[in-house]
């Protein structure tokens, strides 16, 4: 009985530590997907069709790199937070709790460059960068009633990326582009029990993202892309009795759609909608708990002189699975324990979020910008069996762009 309930403690602080985002995951389910970059965050993510900043080009549709000109470099960031809160009966675990995330905030780097490659020949341009392409966080230690498992549970998890793709313009409407991505992952569950143990880990892992971009006419642009699964093997990251246990977490496969308009207003009103499609069902570890997603996201760009405003809005279906089983990883834990794990990835069950931003261009001097953004997830509320969540989020951030060279071509 003792290695049973050890077990399900373990696997309840590793389903907190990959699926809640009570300091991360303010993309969709556990990705960034573009929410946090400095012009794109200020538009709900939206980059596609025709993306505002160096880093939502080179890490979300490579096809796009071929839209800038010049030399472009971005230095930005955000900081994200969000603080779940977790009720369970008592049905599980026996002593009834309601506790509450404190985890620090996360920090996330936004940082890229763009190469116009026109200068040797070649029509397009080469991108390389680094980005926070998912993580999350919780803190529960003391925070349930005494005797409790759960106040054993601290965990941490984030994926960094580093990516480098390029974009070719195949005819004066087409361009095509591909990138790879070289992810970090770093997975700590910060579990200490009498039969049990964890420890800092880390995996690398690579992913390929594909794209095309055509513009219908001159005020209207199209974006398809599509990313690989990005698979990491935590080697040997919990003990169980005298047993060590990899843990094997996948970032899903990912298709998108965009559009981008910029008719209206004399060119200064740029409409832009993107649609993702997440394959959660085919990721390793999500897979138990999580069911496919859409999102869609809408973001709008009013350029006014200098100055550029921009708004967002995005809808995404709750990937939380309302119909699993009794099984977590091949482990026959039982459906409430499931359950649970679910109600811990508390942060995902978010479907609306509202976003605004501001742009200045030619800061200090002509060839600087600056960038603003904040953005925030509704209020959201869930059930799972016997145990409640509900949670609500933010995150701000900004970026300073450098441009030399003929960068005139640079989206509008």
């Amino acid at each position: 009985m003792k290695n049973s309930v050890g077990l399900v403690v373990v696997l309840l602080g590793l389903i907190v530590a990959v699926n809640s985002s009570s300091a991360w995951g303010q993309g969709y389910g556990t990705d960034s997907q573009n929410v946090l970059t400095p012009a794109a965050g200020g538009m709900a993510g939206v980059s596609l069709a025709r993306p505002q900043d160096v880093p939502a080009a080179i890490f979300g549709n490579p096809s796009t790199l071929a839209q800038f000109h010049g030399t472009q470099f971005t230095l930005g960031g955000a900081w994200v937070e969000g603080y779940p809160t977790v009720t369970n009966n008592g049905s599980l675990l026996e002593i009834p709790f309601s506790m509450t995330s404190r985890t620090q905030g996360f920090a996330i780097p936004e940082i890229g460059v763009i190469q116009d490659l026109r200068a040797l020949g070649l029509p397009g341009s080469l991108g390389l960068g680094l980005s926070g392409l998912s993580g999350l966080g919780a803190e529960y230690r003391g925070k349930a009633p005494e005797g409790s498992f759960v106040n054993n549970i601290t965990e941490e998890y984030m994926v960094l990326g580093i990516n480098i793709g390029a974009g070719v313009e195949v005819t004066e409407r087409l361009s095509a582009g591909a990138a790879l991505t070289l992810g970090t992952g770093f997975e700590q569950l910060g579990l200490v029990g009498p039969i049990t143990s964890t420890a800092m880990v880390h995996d690398y892992a690579l992913r390929g993202t594909f794209g095309l971009d055509y513009d219908l006419n001159p005020r209207n642009t199209i974006g398809l892309f599509y990313q690989t699964r990005m698979d990491f093997d935590f080697p040997q990251a919990v003990r169980i009795g005298s047993t060590y246990h990899d843990l094997h977490v996948a970032q899903p496969q990912t298709l998108g759609l965009g559009w981008a308009n910029s008719s209206m207003l004399d060119g200064n009103l740029l409409i832009a909608f993107d649609v993702y499609y997440k394959l959660w069902e085919d990721a390793p570890l999500y897979e138990d708990v999580y069911i496919n997603q859409w999102a869609f996201a809408l973001g709008t760009q009013l350029t006014r002189g200098m100055t550029k405003y921009r708004l967002g809005y995005s809808y995404n279906s709750n990937p939380l699975n309302h119909s699993v089983g009794d099984n977590l990883s091949g482990l026959p834990v039982g459906q409430a324990a499931v359950q649970l794990f679910q109600a811990a990835s508390v942060a995902t069950i978010n479907q609306h979020r509202i976003t605004g931003g501001i742009g200045r261009q030619g800061v200090l001097i002509p060839t600087l910008d600056l960038d603003l953004f904040a953005g925030g997830l509704f209020p959201a509320h869930d059930e799972f069996g016997d145990t409640e969540v509900s949670v609500a989020a933010y995150y701000l951030g900004l970026g300073l762009t450098w441009r030399y060279g003929d960068y005139s071509s640079r989206p509008q």
